[in-house]
């Protein structure tokens, strides 16, 4: 009977003796694997030779496996914890030390494209290039004829030049053309952008707007179309606005949020009462059209003709006179695009490359604009009237 006894005890340590065996070579694995060189006591690179298998007694074999299981437990907890630690140049800004990203620059992603990217070069040449074939390229400018392309492009990249509306209605034909192309490119696909007639001739007829019948379906300008209808497919409403021939302002219209937001870059250009009376056009006419293009009965019940609320901040970036359009402009795009308004982006050493770009960008992409200055104007003019 002891003999039994004698004889299990020993199989069992044996079997004791070889999962330690097992476990021990598993850890020095993940050692290496880690990178973590632990010289045990009495071993060396060139002693290969396994030591003899100690003889433990009885009791000490638990004590020794609950050891060796700890270490290795606590050797996966430190290589788990190394992993999710990224250098600072793989961090980003908005998910901290997410080990499921892909390591890119610390920089912010665009939802379409950078307003602010640089100048493509080559571009500037082939409009530096086409401009000098211009008749009128070395005629000074202010004896430049208003049909001549080298005046409209001049006037567009010259800094502090007042922009004409010609020059604010190409951007926005721009803004129009993207956003019809790759609307997704924009924080929303229910916004439209308007030139400037949209604001002169609301404030010139606001007397008569009762007795108007504005056409707001979409079909006004006659480019880019988008056939929408104010509070039924648009939500947002950008337009820059002409105070007075001596400043220009953009407002965002926000039709679910009945509220104005008036972005103007020299507060000091328009005196709080004068804002007023610019605004007040707006703040009644578009929440009384709303109610008058319904489609339907429900619809025009849910509308009301109570005046929108406007604002004007002052935290935003300020421009020099004279670039008060280009800032105008740049304003819209940006919020558009749902990019915040970044002192750094809207610096007074960026100001010549913003225009420049602009001029490439207008260039490239609608090169024929500078022959009309607004082909909606004498089509227009009575958009709005009754």
């Amino acid at each position: 009977m002891f003999k039994d006894i004698v004889d299990a005890m020993r199989e069992g340590f044996g079997t004791c003796l070889k999962e330690i065996k097992y476990l021990s070579e598993r850890v020095e694995a993940v050692e290496k694997k880690v990178g973590i060189t632990t010289k045990r006591k009495g071993t060396s690179a060139q002693n290969t030779t396994p030591p003899p298998k100690p003889t433990l007694e009885p009791g000490k074999e638990d004590a020794r496996y609950l050891e060796k299981s700890d270490a290795a437990l606590a050797l996966c907890c430190a290589k788990s914890d190394q992993t999710r630690k990224l250098a600072a140049s793989q961090q980003s800004p908005y998910t901290a030390n997410s080990t499921a990203k892909v390591i890119i620059p610390n920089k912010k992603l665009y939802r379409g494209y950078n307003p602010f990217a640089p100048i493509d070069k080559k571009k500037l040449k082939e409009l530096a290039d086409w401009l000098k074939t211009c008749p009128h390229y070395r005629t000074p400018l202010d004896k430049k004829p208003r049909t001549s392309r080298t005046w409209w492009y001049q006037i567009l990249r010259t800094s502090l030049e007042w922009l004409e509306d010609c020059h604010i209605d190409a951007w926005i034909n721009v803004l129009r053309k993207r956003y019809n192309a790759n609307p997704q490119h924009f924080r929303s696909e229910r916004m439209c952008f308007l030139d400037h007639l949209f604001a002169q001739q609301w404030r010139f007829n606001f007397k008569d707007f009762k007795d108007s019948k504005p056409d707001q379906n979409g079909t006004i300008p006659s480019f880019c179309q988008s056939n929408k209808v104010w509070g039924t497919d648009i939500d947002d409403i950008y337009a820059p606005v002409n105070f007075a021939d001596s400043h220009w302002i953009a407002i965002w219209i926000s039709i679910p949020k009945r509220h104005i937001v008036v972005w103007d870059n020299i507060c000091s250009s328009i005196s709080p009462e004068d804002l007023d009376v610019v605004m007040e056009s707006f703040l009644y006419m578009v929440p009384n059209l709303l109610v008058e293009c319904a489609s339907s009965d429900e619809q025009r019940a849910q509308n009301s003709q109570e005046p929108f609320t406007n604002e004007r901040p002052t935290n935003i970036p300020p421009a020099q006179a004279g670039d008060c359009g280009v800032y105008t402009l740049k304003y819209i795009e940006c919020h558009a695009l749902g990019i915040k308004f970044s002192k750094k982006d809207f610096a007074k050493a960026n100001k010549k490359t913003m225009k420049d770009k602009m001029a490439v960008d207008i260039f490239q992409e609608l090169p024929d604009t500078h022959k009309s200055e607004n082909k909606d104007n004498d089509g227009n003019l009575g958009a709005y009237e009754g």
